[in-house]
């Protein structure tokens, strides 16, 4: 859908269609041979996921909150005679579910990626990273056991004030943290 039209119930419709079509897709993209090469491309899906996971909860809202204003609006009936209100009633909580369900399921996703950040994958024509890990190392103390007390000494000449002197300054206040948004689905308004 493109930003500057006008948006109408069968475009709305066509792109949750499309939504769907999409996630059949991605499912078939990552199952298999050739499938996902890289874990990072796994990682960039994960935190996708869990963008969408969250926006299906902004979605599931905005469906709670038009239904409500259709209900008090007077603009809905029930087609077949039942009860319209536990009919909207039941509505508004499986949207309140689902809702919540989606951003667990955001939430995971971003556990995921989270997990995934730090993982990397190995190319068949290059070393493994312990291997490569272990002999940097190695050098890093041969260095370290070549140093003469000499090759140390001209280092303290860079630092004119000693550490103690450094640290002995006034305690600094502390930082206050950053405000995070809360990552806890909002209440579900149980009300009609």
């Amino acid at each position: 859908m493109v930003d500057h039209e006008t948006p109408t119930d069968e475009r709305t419709e066509l792109l949750a269609g499309e939504l769907h079509e999409r996630a059949r897709t991605l499912n078939h993209l990552t199952q298999g041979t050739p499938g996902l090469t890289r874990p990072e491309a796994a990682c960039t899906i994960a935190g996708n996921l869990a963008q969408t996971a969250f926006r299906l909860a902004k979605t599931a809202e905005q469906l709670d909150a038009f239904l409500h204003r259709e209900l008090d609006a007077g603009r809905l009936v029930h087609e077949r005679g039942d009860g319209l209100l536990p009919t909207a009633l039941k509505a508004h909580d499986a949207l309140a579910a689902a809702c919540e369900q989606s951003m667990n399921l955001g939430e995971s996703f971003r556990g995921v990626q989270g997990a995934l950040a730090a993982i990397r994958g190995i190319d068949a024509d290059s070393e493994t990273p312990q291997r490569a890990q272990g002999e940097t190392e190695l050098r890093v103390e041969e260095q370290t056991d070549q140093a003469t007390a000499s090759d140390i000494q001209p280092a303290a000449r860079d630092f004119p004030r000693s550490i103690g002197d450094v640290l002995s300054g006034p305690p600094a206040a502390p930082s206050s943290p950053s405000h995070r948004p809360s990552s806890k689905p909002p209440s579900p308004r149980r009300e009609m």
